[in-house]
Order: C-alpha cells, then sequence, then structure tokens
C-alpha cells in the first residue's frame, strides 16, 4: 500500500480550495485528518472550506492572512488562526467597508456589540463579561468606533494576543490608519 503524503493531500485540498471547489477541498481535508489527526493546518484548510460554503469572501480572507501569517509567524501561525476563527466574530466585509449604518447581520449566537457593552455593565466587568460569550456567542462589530472601542477594551484587559490578531488584520486592510497603529503599538508594548 502506498503511504498517504501529506504534503501531496494538503496541496491538493488547497488547490480545490483556491478553485472555489469547497466540497472536494473538505473531503481531502478530511480523507488527510484520518491518517494525521493533529495536524492543525489541516484542521484549519478543512474549516475555512467549510466556512467558505457560507461566507466565501470571509474564508478566502482569512486563508490569505493565514498564508501571510505563515510566513512572519512560522511557529505561530496555525495558533493565531485558530484565535481567529474561535474568538469573537468580527464580520471581515462590514470590517473592510467600515460601514456605520444599522444593517444588522444576526445569526441565533450572536449579539450586537451595543448589546455586549450592556452585558459588561451588567456584570460590572469587562472579563467576567467577556468570559461568558466567549465560547458560544459572537459579538458582532458593525463600525469603526465600535472596532477601535473593542481593540482598546481587549488591550486593558489583558487579552492582548487577542487584541494583536485583530489589529494585525486591520492593519493588513486599512496600513494607513493611525488609530489602528496606535492600538496595535499599545498591544505589542504590553505583549
Amino acid at each position: 500500500m502506498e503511504k498517504i503524503s501529506l504534503n501531496k493531500m494538503k496541496k491538493r485540498a488547497e488547490n480545490y480550495f483556491l478553485k472555489g471547489e469547497y466540497q472536494k477541498a473538505i473531503q481531502i481535508f478530511s480523507l488527510a485528518l484520518a491518517h494525521f489527526p493533529d495536524n492543525k493546518e489541516l484542521k484549519i484548510g478543512a474549516i475555512l472550506a467549510d466556512m467558505a460554503n457560507e461566507n466565501e469572501e470571509k474564508a478566502q480572507a482569512i486563508y490569505e492572512y493565514y498564508q501571510i501569517t505563515k510566513e512572519i509567524e512560522k511557529d505561530n501561525a496555525e495558533n493565531i488562526i485558530e484565535n481567529l476563527i474561535n474568538s469573537v466574530d468580527i464580520d471581515l466585509e462590514l470590517l473592510n467597508d467600515f460601514i456605520d449604518d444599522n444593517e444588522t447581520y444576526y445569526d441565533e449566537n450572536s449579539i450586537d456589540y451595543s448589546d455586549f457593552i450592556s452585558h459588561i455593565k451588567q456584570k460590572g466587568n469587562f472579563k467576567i463579561a467577556y468570559e461568558d460569550i466567549l465560547l458560544s456567542t459572537k459579538v458582532l462589530i458593525q463600525n469603526r468606533r465600535d472596532f477601535l472601542d473593542f481593540l482598546n477594551k481587549l488591550i486593558e484587559n489583558d487579552y492582548i494576543e487577542t487584541a494583536l490578531n485583530y489589529a494585525e488584520i486591520a492593519l493588513a486592510l486599512y496600513p494607513k490608519d493611525m488609530e489602528i497603529k496606535q492600538l496595535f503599538n499599545k498591544a505589542k508594548k504590553q505583549n
């Protein structure tokens, strides 16, 4: 029996992903995971291919960020992307547009940022409120002001890695935004 090549399978699945053939990508990633169950790259690939079925633009943006992160943070890229995927969900399309209108994008496990702020006030503490919702609820941030406020709150409450992840994505989209740069530098100093 021929030995399964991790690199060949991963490359094949990535090619399907890049061509937009997400079901085939999921199949190959899943098959590879059956042989290499602890491989984080394969897990991330499978998650992104599955995500692309629902939101292709978002999955592609995270994939592109992942490729850049692998070059910069070789040893930590998978953890950064896993945190990004598993942490509070910032809709990249909304972040990209920095829209300020009241159009809302909810799913059953999400709350608006203003509701999250109310939850913080109710709990009396950002950390307690954030940890309450961290694993089960997505906070939808729909405008630049709320995004900057959220980044600042993460930094002030020692969620430095999470803040750096979000700031890096925002800086990739808006490299000249001085407020994001300032928050990124503030987080870097505390790291």
